[in-house]
């Protein structure tokens, strides 16, 4: 049996002037590895950091984290659950 464990990618974006200022982005994708994940943030960072060098100067970087396991997702739904009894 194969195990997949999904991967979800991030984008962080901030611009110098204004460290306080993040902007935290989830493109509607999922990967079936990190790696997968790791090249197509690689490349989106790429391209957006390339437009905004010459606009906004803002500066992006990626993180790739996999989805949290069953267990939590079960935890929340029981937490759910018993807080609307």
């Amino acid at each position: 049996m194969i195990e997949i464990i999904p991967v979800m990618l991030f984008i962080l974006g901030w611009h110098p002037d204004k460290p306080g200022e993040i902007d935290l982005q989830r493109p509607e994708i999922v990967f079936t590895s990190v790696e997968d994940c790791e090249l197509a943030g690689t490349k989106m960072v790429a391209k957006m950091n390339a437009a905004a060098q010459g606009q906004s100067g803002a500066r992006y970087e990626f993180r790739c984290m996999t989805i949290p396991g069953r267990e939590e997702f079960e935890a929340a739904l029981k937490n759910e659950f018993e807080n609307q009894k």
